[in-house]
Parts: C-alpha cells; sequence; structure tokens
C-alpha cells in the first residue's frame, strides 16, 4: 500500500492542482501524509518495523542484545543463525521522528509559510537525528542498509527546498549553469535543466517526498 501511494502520489497532486487549484492540492498532500504517516506508524507499532520493511516479528523467546546498541536480536526459529532485530525504544523514536516528519512540515508550512526557516528547520532537525540515530544499527540486512543510504541521499534535496534553496542554492548554481550552457551540446542539457527547476519545485511530492 505504501509503495503504491509513493508510485502515485506525483501524480494525484499534480491532477488535483489541476481540477482545483492550489487548495485542493494542498488538501491532496495532506490526506496523502497522513495516509502514509499512518501505514508507517501501524508498522511500528503493530510489527516492530523500522526502515520499513526490514523487520520480521516473531514471538520466539530466543535471542541476543548488542552490546553498544542495545537492540535484541529475535531468531525465528531455536535452530536458526538468521536473527530478526526488533529495535529498541531509541531506534523507535528514531523512526517516528522520520515518520512524522512530513505531517509536522507540512504543519509548520501552514502556520509560517513557504519563505519562513522554521518549517525547513525543523524537517531538517528531525531527518538528522532520525538517521543518526538509525545508524547505531548493529549488522544492518540488506534492506536496512539500502533503506539507510536512501535516505542519507534524499538529504541532498534539502539543498532544492525552499527557502534554502531561493536563497543560497539559486544564486550559486545559476551562474554554474549559465556558464556551462555556452558549452557546445553541454547545453542543450543545462537549458533544460533551468527550465525544468522551476515547475520541479512546485512539486511538494517531488521535492518533500519520503
Amino acid at each position: 500500500m505504501l509503495q503504491v501511494l509513493q508510485c502515485v502520489e506525483v501524480f494525484v497532486e499534480l491532477s488535483a492542482r489541476r481540477l482545483g487549484g492550489s487548495p485542493l492540492k494542498w488538501l491532496v498532500v495532506a490526506i496523502l501524509a497522513a495516509v502514509k504517516t499512518s501505514i508507517r506508524l501501524c508498522l511500528i507499532y503493530q510489527h516492530n518495523q523500522i526502515l520499513v520493511g526490514s523487520f520480521t516479528v516473531n514471538d520466539s523467546p530466543k535471542g541476543w542484545v548488542g552490546p553498544r546498541s542495545g537492540i535484541f536480536f529475535k531468531q525465528s526459529h531455536p535452530n536458526s543463525n538468521i536473527p530478526h532485530q526488533i529495535p529498541n525504544k531509541d531506534l523507535i523514536l528514531a523512526e517516528l521522528c522520520y515518520t512524522l516528519r512530513p505531517i509536522v512540515h507540512l504543519t509548520a508550512l501552514g502556520l509560517f509559510k513557504s519563505k519562513s526557516w522554521i518549517p525547513f528547520t525543523l524537517a531538517l532537525g528531525l531527518d538528522v537525528f532520525s538517521f543518526k540515530s538509525l545508524q547505531k544499527i548493529e549488522h544492518p540486512t540488506d534492506r536496512q542498509a539500502n533503506e539507510l543510504s536512501r535516505r542519507k541521499i534524499a538529504f541532498l534535496l534539502y539543498l532544492f527546498r525552499t527557502p534554502f534553496y531561493n536563497e543560497i542554492t539559486e544564486h550559486r548554481l545559476t551562474p554554474v549553469l549559465d556558464y556551462v550552457s555556452k558549452i557546445p551540446i553541454v547545453g542543450l542539457f543545462t537549458d533544460g535543466i533551468t527550465d525544468y527547476l522551476p515547475d520541479w519545485q512546485k512539486i511538494y511530492s517531488y521535492v518533500w517526498g519520503s
């Protein structure tokens, strides 16, 4: 369900903006964020899952505790050598920060508007705290490692998020693109980037999606 929403949210947002303008767009964005947050909360509290899709619940009492992180590793069977990690409270809190970040950002955006640094700072703070805490996972599975890598790369999006982009990135990026655009062939791509960036920034699901 979560993956389906992530695949269609851009299309749904664009459709809402075309049909009802900005008010309908933000209503749809808020609904999508609330639904995705609810699904993630369900995964956290009912299935002990963080870094969605990485954990498997098992009732077996067999297991061991990581000496540094305090994570309890449950085994699916007494004879199994493959542990299932049950996150401790610190890791649950870290995942909650990541999960609630869209709701916190949208709420702050409604209160302080997009030009304010408050929504941006709140979102960045939650993401940094979450990522730093989740890095403490010992022996991450392939899925966990991939998700952590994805979240790490996603920090680059903050360079293009309002107001950081408008006040810092744009002033440094524009001269570079203008210079590169003078280079034959390469300039075709930079012109496309220059034309596309303003429209791309208007799509919340692209810039702030999680």
